[in-house]
This record gives structure tokens, sequence and C-alpha cells, in this order.
């Protein structure tokens, strides 16, 4: 069948996909990531209980609920996948020599400790949305420390099924404890179990051979400062765009966390930063580089322009530059924007996929068939149950064909027997390239 008649066809059917995930699990990737918290005037259930409604619905960014707009024919940006299919750049750690690499990755890999390695990875995401790093009290919701055999026992999994990597979030918004801020909504410092939970997941991914992304901030922590069953929880907006306050989140929150995290004597498990994830929901205007359409910000967000996110981001980066030896990258939202981050001091691109953008950008065209020659690219989510033309297990195997530098489900916790045996299977087949 022709791929303009495939497009054709999920064109069609695109409606009653979506239609039909507004009623779904509300903890699928489909289900909008922004829903990751249910206003706090409609919860009438125990604070835990609304906790759990309130994250369930917060996905790497899937098919957003408000991107609607993001459905429509791409604007004059677009792609043309006709441009030659050819692999992308293949290394992210130059420093490293691997003359002595047994095995490196052949079509696109990310190196690591001499190592280029198809980065076969997953969304662990969470456990407890927002609470993994420095817990939540209030809801008796505890950090990796407090619940070493949860998080043992999902990594160890992870590594059953040839997964090496987990991309795990830590501030995906500010209603845990981790970060505390004064009566101005300016972070003071870190709180909570932060650093010791910091220090148990970089233990647990020694214990059971796992390396570590962790996703430092979302869009979700975009929204208006506001109660959550109890809990308030600050907006990021006003703290990334006052200049004093973005000082005092990446001087007292982010430079203390990553020297703890470069000071532990597994700092080696800690692959990446993932700066954020899908910050482009958080945007509006016209994007600074390319041809990429306009940012579609997310409704119940306050949005940023490009420049103010960009600044934002190149001053983590700077930061974590400095402090630790770790790889960095952004969780894009789609190649639909793919030019946002070009200027940013990156090792590796990630983008995500789900059917939304599948249609106008497929996921099995080479990252060098959309321009991107600089980096190594990793597809950094896509739906574990598949696409409507694809499942996980033959995403896979064309992902590796395409050039890409690796690929990472969403999620573990949602993933069925099957699912994780086709990880494995993978795995199988590339026993040496996907293993660091």
């Amino acid at each position: 069948m022709s791929i303009r008649w495939n497009l054709l066809v999920i064109a069609l059917l695109a409606p009653l996909v979506i239609g039909c995930g507004d009623d779904s699990d509300p903890a699928s990737a489909t289900a909008g990531a922004d829903t990751a918290e249910a206003d706090a005037d409609e919860a009438d259930t125990s604070a835990v209980d609304s906790a759990i409604t309130d994250t369930a619905g917060a996905s790497g960014g899937g098919d957003t609920a408000s991107s609607a707009d993001s459905r429509d024919a791409p604007d004059a940006g677009a792609s043309d996948t006709s441009v030659a299919d050819t692999a992308g750049s293949d290394s992210a750690e130059p420093a490293d020599s691997m003359s002595d690499d047994p095995c490196p990755a052949p079509l696109g890999g990310i190196t690591w400790g001499g190592k280029r390695r198809f980065m076969h990875g997953i969304n662990y995401a969470w456990s407890d949305f927002a609470a993994d790093f420095g817990g939540i009290a209030q809801w008796n919701q505890p950090g990796v420390a407090a619940a070493l055999d949860v998080h043992r026992a999902a990594l160890a999994d992870m590594k059953d099924h040839g997964v090496g990597v987990a991309r795990w979030w830590v501030w995906p918004d500010l209603r845990g404890d981790s970060i505390v801020v004064d009566d101005t909504e300016t972070p003071t410092g870190l709180g909570g179990t932060t650093l010791a939970d910091l220090n148990a997941a970089l233990t647990l991914a020694e214990e059971t051979d796992t390396y570590l992304m962790l996703c430092l901030f979302s869009f979700d922590g975009f929204r208006p400062s506001r109660d959550i069953s109890g809990l308030w929880t600050p907006g990021l907006t006003d703290i990334v765009t006052d200049s004093a306050k973005r000082q005092a989140l990446l001087e007292q929150v982010v430079r203390p966390f990553a020297q703890a995290a470069a000071a532990h004597p597994n700092a080696d498990r800690l692959i990446s930063w993932d700066l954020i994830n899908e910050p482009e929901w958080a945007m509006t205007g016209p994007g600074l580089y390319g041809a990429d359409p306009d940012f579609e910000q997310e409704s119940d967000l306050v949005a940023l322009t490009h420049s103010e996110m960009e600044l934002f981001l190149s001053e983590l980066a700077a930061v974590l530059r400095a402090e630790t030896n770790a790889l960095l990258t952004v969780g894009a939202t789609a190649m639909k924007w793919r030019s946002a981050w070009s200027q940013l001091d990156l090792d590796f691109d990630q983008f995500h996929v789900y059917d939304w953008i599948n249609v106008w950008w497929p996921y099995d065209n080479s990252p060098s068939s959309y321009g991107l020659n600089d980096r190594p690219v990793v597809m950094g989510e896509f739906p574990l149950s598949g696409l409507i033309d694809a499942d996980y297990a033959s995403m896979l195997p064309a992902l590796w064909s395409a050039g890409y530098a690796g690929a990472m489900g969403w999620q573990y916790n949602q993933a069925t027997p099957a699912q994780l045996d086709a990880a494995s299977a993978f795995s199988a087949q590339h026993s040496c390239e996907t293993a660091y």
C-alpha cells in the first residue's frame, strides 16, 4: 500500500482514535499529558486519592488533549521526506576513544564510557508523579530511598528484558517537597528527601546494571500557581521569566542536585540529563530558527516565548555542564518543531512520536531526512502499544534501521508482558550493540 494511501487512511481514522482516547485509562500516554492534574475544586476525595487522579493522566505528552491544532496539515516548514534517507551523526561523546569498542552500534548510537550503543531504553517516568525525588509527605508518597524494593524490582525487570536505560522524571511540577520556595515563590533550596532519593537511585542503577536519564522539568510545571488537594504548587513561568528567581532555581536547586550526582560513587550511572520534557507545549508564537511552524501552547499553561525558554534551557545546560559529565538532551515534543533546540549545547537530540505526529512526520524516516545531521537522535517517547500502523515490536527494528541512536518506549508502569517480551527479543538480536 502506498505511503500516500497509508497517510490518507491514518488521517481518516485519527479522529476516531483520538475521540476514543478521552475515555481511556487516564495513565495512558495518549490520554493527554495536559491532564497531569485535575482542578482542586473538582476533587472531593481524600488527598491521596485525588493525587492519584491528579497525576495519572500526565504522560510524556503523547496525544495531548489540546493538540488538535497540532494534527492539522503541516505548514510550509514541514519536512520533505523525499530527502535521501541516510543516518545522522553517531557520537555524543567525542572525547572517548572507541578504538577498543568490540561492537559499536553500526547505524546510530550514543557513546558513553567509550562504547557507542543504540540506547535501548524505556520511560520509567515515575512511581509517584513529582514525588520520587523528594517525596510528598502530606500525601504519604515516599521518595526512592523509602521505597527501595519497589524501584529495585522495576529497574531489575527492565534490565531482565534487555532495557538498559531508564528515563526518570524529577520535577515535572513543583507540588512535591523537593523544591522549597519562599513567600514570593523564589526557590531557596532542596527539601524533603531529595538528595537521599538521588543517591538511592544511583545506587540502585549500579545494583541492577542500568543507566539513568534524569528528566529535570516538564511542561506540566508551567500551569499557574494553584492548590492541588490542599498542596500549594507554584508555577514555573514566573520563576523562569524573572531573572532573580531563575538564578535562584539554578543556583539553590539545580546546582546542588547536580553536584550531589557528580559526587556519588556511581555517578557514571547517570548517562544523561534531559533538561525538560516537551517544552514546546508551554511556548507560544514563532520559532527562532528554521521554518518550523508557530508553537501551540496548551490552553491551561502560562506560556513563554521561544527566546524565554531557550534562555532558561541554555542557563540550565551551563550549570549541568559545569558540575557533571553526563550527556545533555531535551525531550522535544515532535519533529514538527525540530529546529527549536538546534542552538543549545546538547550532546544528542531527542524527539517523541505518537499517531498525530506520525501522520506528518513518519517515525521510520531517518533523522537525516528531516535535516538532522549534526547530532545523534534518540526517539525518546513512543507508545508501547504502538502506532495505528506499527506495533512496538516492529518499531524498534525500524528505528534502528533508520539510523536513530536509541529508542525509549512510553512507559514501563503500563507495559504488558508481551511488550516487555518484544523489548527482550530486540535486545537479543543486538545484545552487544545495546549494552553499555
